[in-house]
């Protein structure tokens, strides 16, 4: 009686009543924790709507404009502050006084306790922290972008999380959006044969069908870039290793490939080569620079610990030593000295080589390489890292250097990827054929990387998948040209569309380019305008800002693991603006990715087999499915 009434002479001194006390509150909060997440799983819990649609200005309210804005101001304040800086302290302490209460109790002759109890209770409170921890997504944290739409911000002890995807119950699916509202991966869980009303002017149906199988998928990715590496240094290790997970871990996106520069390219701090010794051709002076000592190998080897997947690296050159070429320069264009066949042709092929075997001694083995990147942009009047080579250069280069030497090497075609063209598509008619049609140029060669800069024209890749069969396509490079386009949604909007595009057109991967730039996309060393990607980095804020580019290719990293195969559907009509991507993982569940960048919205049905549901798809908006 003296305990349930609170009497503090009773407590003062009683160290069972105190771990008593102490651990029936944690299961109350518990069981309160665990009731308030279910309900919110299942949409049941109404306070959670009610904040966020007032959150978002869906509800009209008595509150004055000034008023309103005040409110929402403090409740983002109070999520921010307290829940990523004030809430792992409190458990922390929380859970000290509990385990220091429990260990009192047992220390004390007359309690009762034994140390079963302390081992009991001990677990109950480890199971309780664990609960929060594993049961909490970590939200963006929104900011307006002046001009434009919303990034989410990372810094040193945050950044927004996709924990790994849980199978849906029987019967259904489920759906993630992000929008142009500011909605990142959004989950809604809906069950087969539910409809909706809905005053949407377009509705489409689309119905899958499993019997249709196309090309298997490799997966996503993008490039670490000497510029992406030197970002990453700019703020503190905590930062870069989220958002390197964030890239690759299954808490992540789970990128499952990436691109790596041999040696310099436009997105580096100055122009070089693996070596500078002018007349080196036996390559006695060749090693490893700093930009891949510390720019790239670290966070190579981070993505290789935190990944679920076998991530499948390629390399790309720029430019060979300028000693090498006809102009002594890295960019402006100019050729390999002598003839296809000869000593200098000879000595790049063996740079290959030397490159594979010196990421190899640093655990780091590569799946393929692309011949050069960009060979038909390697003009005068370029001013990024190049190397001009014909159609009928690379053909004979591959045919009678770089082939022979990487089988000789042990990177025969059994073992390594080698990769022609890697190129903008508007070239790939005058291109492909004068390299492939070439039986002991196309023996070496195992697909065909090209840039997703220009578009697709006519007969791409229908002449490539009828003429070269046994060839796959890859697309290498991605990046907005314009600029860093900040906060804009339709930059992620061009990213996904291509995307789609690409893959139901035998695609079998996609990568994007830098994986981090400063605030004006850049640093180059040749010049100063910037491109746009998935992630900017603010060294003088420490903050990273997610784009919109890095949730669009996220809905489909994430949902389409390597070995996937996309698969057939129809759609009952043509609806402008709107295009879907259907594909069976390999662990059966099926995926459709769905983008809508009308400003209207559209009520989507999904048939499968004699399963249905329909949902709808906000204007300006890309869901992924999975069931």
């Amino acid at each position: 009686m003296r305990a349930l009434m609170s009497d503090s002479n009773y407590y003062i001194g009683n160290p069972f009543a105190i771990s008593s006390m102490m651990s029936i509150s944690a299961f109350v909060i518990l069981f309160i924790g665990i009731t308030v997440q279910y309900q919110e799983k299942n949409f049941t819990f109404s306070i959670i709507p009610f904040l966020y649609n007032f959150k978002h200005k869906r509800l009209a309210l008595p509150l004055s404009p000034m008023h309103r804005k005040r409110l929402v101001l403090h409740s983002n304040l109070l999520s921010k502050y307290f829940m990523t800086q004030a809430f792992w302290p409190l458990i922390v302490i929380t859970n000290g006084f509990l385990l220091w209460a429990t260990v009192m109790a047992y220390l004390e002759p007359n309690s009762g306790f034994t140390i079963m109890s302390v081992l009991f209770w001990s677990i109950c409170n480890i199971f309780w922290t664990f609960q929060f921890y594993v049961g909490a997504r970590r939200e963006c944290i929104v900011r307006k972008v002046k001009d434009a739409d919303t990034v989410c911000v990372c810094n040193s002890t945050y950044c927004d999380d996709f924990p790994a995807l849980k199978r849906p119950k029987t019967g259904f699916l489920t759906v993630y959006e992000s929008n142009k509202a500011g909605e990142r991966f959004k989950e809604t869980e809906l069950q087969f044969g539910s409809t909706i009303d809905s005053t949407a002017d377009q509705t489409v149906v689309v119905t899958i069908d499993k019997t249709q199988k196309y090309q298997t998928i490799f997966g996503f990715g993008g490039a670490f870039t000497d510029t992406t590496g030197q970002m990453l240094k700019t703020v503190n290790q905590s930062l870069a290793d989220l958002l390197i997970d964030s890239y690759f871990s299954d808490n992540g996106i789970e990128y499952s490939m990436a691109r790596i520069p041999m040696a310099g390219t436009d997105f580096s701090y100055r122009p070089y080569s693996y070596d500078d010794v002018d007349g080196d051709l036996e390559l006695k002076h060749f090693a490893l620079q700093m930009e891949d000592l510390e720019w790239k190998i670290p966070y190579i080897q981070r993505a290789l610990k935190v990944s679920p997947h076998k991530i499948k690296f390629f390399g790309s050159p720029w430019s060979p030593p300028s000693w090498m070429k006809t102009n002594n320069m890295f960019n402006h264009g100019g050729e390999l000295r002598g003839t296809v066949g000869g000593e200098y042709y000879q000595s790049w092929a063996n740079y290959f080589v030397k490159f594979l075997d010196a990421y190899k001694s640093h655990d780091i083995n590569l799946w393929g390489l692309t011949v050069e990147n960009e060979p038909t942009q390697g003009g005068p009047g370029k001013g990024f890292n190049c190397l001009n080579l014909t159609g009928p250069m690379e053909r004979d280069f591959v045919k009678l250097n770089l082939g022979p030497t990487l089988a000789k090497a042990g990177y025969g075609k059994d073992k390594l990827n080698l990769m022609v063209f890697d190129d903008n598509l508007s070239v790939f008619e005058k291109y492909l054929p004068t390299v492939l049609e070439d039986r002991e140029a196309a023996k070496y060669v195992s697909g065909i990387a090209y840039h997703h800069y220009g578009g697709y024209p006519d007969g791409f890749p229908t002449e490539i998948q009828e003429n070269y069969t046994d060839m796959f396509l890859l697309n290498t490079e991605a990046c907005h040209l314009e600029g860093p386009d900040l906060g804009v949604w339709s930059a992620g909007e061009n990213y996904a569309s291509d995307i789609i595009r690409a893959l139901n057109e035998y695609v079998r991967g996609w990568l994007e380019w830098n994986m981090a730039l400063d605030m004006s996309g850049g640093p180059r060393w040749n010049e100063q305008k910037g491109y746009g990607g998935a992630i900017n980095i603010d060294p003088t804020k420490g903050e990273a800002y997610k784009q919109p580019s890095f949730y669009a290719i996220g809905h489909f990293s994430k949902f389409i693991p390597p070995e996937s195969v996309r698969i057939g559907h129809t759609v009952d009509k043509s609806v402008s603006s709107f295009t879907v991507l259907t594909v069976q993982r390999p662990d059966n569940q099926t995926v459709l990715v769905a983008l809508n960048t009308r400003a209207d919205d559209i009520v989507l049905t999904i048939q499968d087999s004699s399963r249905k549901v329909s949902h709808k798809i906000p204007a300006h908006s890309l869901q992924s499915y999975i069931w």
